[in-house]
């Protein structure tokens, strides 16, 4: 059951703009959630493409072995957009893991229409010191309803993701940036990645931590009535490590749309911060 900056970054992709350069609430036409997930060996991608026409707005990545984690048996090295052609086509995600059963990794994709002033963002590689933070901006007037990114010059298991969240989370504000964090035992190096568009017509984010052990996280629901747009994870013990951070649909949940995320950490109790955006089905 489910229970440092960036600075601007540089553009990817681009979609349709109001005409007039306004950015007006709008909303997001013909979400779906896809996803795809097999045997996977160490950090290999997964990946799952969009159905036609439409775009990633959003996404994430579970990994699992058959039996619960603990520790750094097993964590998230990415979870992006995926671009091809330098076009955005859907998710791509890596894992690593420390133990011997073979492990399975799952990509996932929110998908829709493109929304009025689709762009998704990009940081240049930089330092990604342990347990710190960096946020990649959307250009000014923009919301970040999806992000994610990745960890880079790995050494085997030696640094991996922590956290990928939308950010600031405050009142009814629509968050404008995107914040990734990595761990482990020696300085990485990391992308940002961040979707953006025009602010989005009733969308309600929400934030939530929960602290158990081996591994912690849970399920955070949309309200009644909408479905899940994006979302993210924050774990937050010093050398945490993301498990899952991915959408799931009321028929998985038993109840409603929300954000599944799981996170681990061997060195002592922690807590993860569980984030998930929604808005209303057209």
């Amino acid at each position: 059951m489910l229970v440092a900056s960036a600075g601007p970054g540089t553009s990817v992709s681009q979609a349709a703009t109001h005409a007039d350069g306004a950015t007006a609430a709008s909303r997001i036409y013909g979400v779906e959630i896809v996803k795809q997930g097999s045997g996977a060996g160490d950090l290999q991608t997964q990946r799952v493409l969009c159905p036609q026409r439409k775009v990633p707005i959003g996404g994430g990545a579970e990994a699992g072995f058959g039996r619960t984690p603990w520790g750094h048996d097993i964590q998230l090295v990415s979870s992006a957009p995926l671009i091809e052609g330098g076009q955005p086509v859907g998710w791509r995600a890596s894992a690593y893991k420390t133990v011997s059963p073979g492990m399975t990794l799952t990509a996932y994709a929110v998908c829709a229409y493109p929304p009025d002033g689709y762009q998704i963002m990009q940081s240049a590689t930089m330092p990604a010191p342990n347990d710190k933070l960096a946020a990649l901006s959307c250009p000014a007037g923009k919301v970040a309803l999806g992000g994610g990114g990745e960890v880079r010059e790995v050494n085997g298991s030696d640094a991996w993701l922590s956290r990928s969240y939308p950010t600031p989370v405050s009142g009814t504000a629509q968050p404008t940036r995107w914040a990734l964090g990595t761990a482990g035992w020696e300085t990485a190096t990391a992308v940002v990645h961040a979707v953006c568009h025009d602010p989005v017509y009733a969308l309600t984010v929400t934030r939530s931590n929960t602290a158990s052990e081996r591994p912690y996280g849970g399920l955070l629901t949309c309200p009644a009535g909408t479905v899940v747009a994006g979302g993210g994870a924050s774990a937050n013990g010093p050398a945490a490590s993301l498990i899952s951070s991915r959408p799931a649909k009321a028929a998985e949940t038993g109840s409603r749309d929300g954000w599944w995320a799981q996170g681990s950490d061997n060195l002592q109790s922690s807590n993860i911060d569980l984030y998930v955006m929604c808005t209303e089905p057209v």
